[in-house]
């Protein structure tokens, strides 16, 4: 035997008899068979790909499956590969994906173009496993959290302007353009008391160059004021607050002094496993107005007879609770504290005020009745009010005046939303409900720490409202994907898939299809089996 000071590979040169197989270089249970498994078991056709119901009738060049491009892309998304480019390269190289597409090689330009075209696909294949993991028991279905966070878009700060920036840079190149306009003014005076030379002396005589140089940059300046003119008055033309130049849908969102260029990622949290089971992508800096849309998409997700949605203070709207009620949705937001601005000027607060159901009326502090004023009325925030004032005579004698009324009024005043109910049962249910505050941000938190931090997905990569929300459903597919396989092991995970496929009636052949594709090395002893079962 000889003695080598080290192991020693294969030489590159040597041929073989017998070649090893690609199948050999996948392992029974890699996660890759998995994906291979779920797409086969997709209707491509139906959820809306393109050229998914292509015949082999059909003239020109065959296109890629889509199913293999949608392999292509769960495996990136995976495996933290969303570059079309590096894809690319990972298609060439990488024996999970060369075993995942038969050794097929798209190009960057037919990947990337396939995520930008199928968004809407790419949102139904996310809302369909959301029905697959209810299907298997997956989620709980009566508790939700809602949360929303921060994704940087393809766009800079520096491209996005508000009305004030506009105006701040109109007003600046006004500046520069009179600045240079003083220096041609200057030039042409200098060059008028010069004694005059001979048009002999050379081109180069005189100032005329550098008349020249500036002629062009006050150009370039009013082309520039310009558009910044143009910007403005599309601006103030469609109603909007901001505008970029880059991504027509991002917007310079602000929370807790910092600012991003992008989006805000909205998301429904299933308590049980943490299954992510509605989600959208707005582009407003508030949370403010986005509590029942989620909360409603989720409980249609879900199917549920009453949920309980969970978010934190940003979310609470006495709008979002009214319409939450009515579809059955219980809601439970922290109720702000205000800016105790009647508490700093020594005076009474609402709180002090108590109501009266019965006798439809509000009681002072000092034990008077304020009672309801003919009419209604409609605040800033579009709630229609009914409002209770008390006696001017009375106020006028109370020895409470002082820390009761403003110096200029004569009788206190009180504003009172028409549905106030829904918000005095939503303070009572806040009352017992500190547990499950405590739990919410354990649950919503969890998915968004997991695509930022593990990940690394804290930006999108493509522009525009429905690009991006076509990319954050592979970001979030490919979360709930991972989790189910970490829940239910790579052997549970088929079986969920079989059972999903036989349960909607699919055709015998295509249950047999997907297990040839993903189980190959278990067909022989799986086969028999689910034949007799199915049978």
């Amino acid at each position: 035997m000889t003695n080598r000071p080290f192991k020693t590979g294969e030489s590159r040169e040597q041929a073989s008899l017998l070649p090893p197989r690609v199948e050999d270089y996948v392992e029974p249970n890699n996660p890759v068979r998995a994906i291979e498994s779920y797409v086969c078991a997709l209707d491509l056709a139906k959820l809306g790909f393109r050229h998914a119901d292509r015949g082999a009738e059909a003239m020109g060049q065959p296109p890629y499956d889509p199913g293999d491009l949608l392999k292509l892309y769960l495996y990136g998304y995976i495996n933290q590969i969303r570059s079309s480019r590096r894809l690319e390269r990972e298609a060439s190289r990488n024996l999970e994906l060369i075993w995942l597409l038969r050794n097929l090689r798209p190009g960057y330009r037919t990947i990337a173009n396939f995520r930008k075209e199928n968004w809407a696909a790419l949102k139904a294949v996310n809302r369909g496993f959301v029905l697959l993991v209810r299907e298997l028991g997956l989620v709980g279905g009566s508790v939700v959290a809602i949360d929303g966070s921060f994704f940087h878009g393809d766009a800079s700060k520096t491209s996005i302007f508000t009305r004030k920036r506009l105006a701040e840079q109109i007003a600046r190149l006004d500046l520069e353009i009179e600045a240079y306009g003083r220096s041609i003014e200057d030039n042409d005076a200098a060059e008028a008391n010069e004694p005059k030379k001979d048009r002999a002396d050379g081109p180069g005589a005189g100032s005329g160059g550098d008349a020249g140089d500036i002629g062009a940059k006050v150009s370039a300046l009013m082309a520039k004021r310009s558009r910044a003119e143009a910007d403005l008055a599309r601006l103030e033309a469609s109603g909007e607050t901001q505008l970029s130049v880059t991504d027509p849908d991002a917007r310079l969102l602000v929370k807790n002094g910092q600012a991003v260029a992008g989006y805000n990622v909205q998301s429904a949290v299933d308590d049980k496993h943490k299954l992510i089971v509605a989600s959208e992508v707005v582009n407003a800096s508030s949370d403010v107005g986005q509590l029942h849309a989620m909360a409603k998409a989720a409980k249609d997700a879900l199917e549920a007879e009453a949920l309980q949605a969970l978010a934190d203070e940003g979310y609470y709207s006495s709008l979002e609770l009214k319409a939450c009620e009515d579809d059955g949705i219980t809601a439970y937001v922290p109720v702000p504290e205000g800016n105790g601005r009647l508490e700093k000027q020594g005076r009474f607060s609402l709180k002090e005020f108590s109501y009266d159901p019965a006798g439809n009326a509000y009681r002072c502090p000092a034990g008077e009745l304020l009672r309801p004023m003919e009419g209604r009325w409609q605040n800033a925030s579009g709630r229609t009010e009914i409002r209770y004032a008390s006696s001017t005579k009375t106020c006028g004698a109370c020895q409470l005046k002082a820390r009761c009324l403003s110096p200029k009024a004569s009788r206190r005043t009180i504003g009172r939303w028409e549905h106030e109910d829904v918000l005095e049962r939503h303070r009572a249910r806040m009352q017992g409900s500190r547990e499950l505050m405590r739990r919410r941000s354990g649950i919503v938190e969890h998915p968004f720490g997991t695509i930022k931090c593990r990940a690394g997905y804290r930006h999108f990569l493509v522009r525009g409202f429905d690009k991006v929300r076509g990319e954050w459903s592979l970001m979030a597919l490919c979360y709930n994907l991972t989790r189910v396989l970490n829940i239910l092991g790579f052997e549970g995970f088929i079986a969920a898939v079989v059972k999903a496929l036989t349960s909607r009636k699919r055709p015998f052949g295509a249950v047999m299809n997907v297990l040839q594709r993903t189980l190959e090395p278990f067909w022989a002893q799986i086969v028999p089996s689910l034949s007799v079962r199915l049978s």
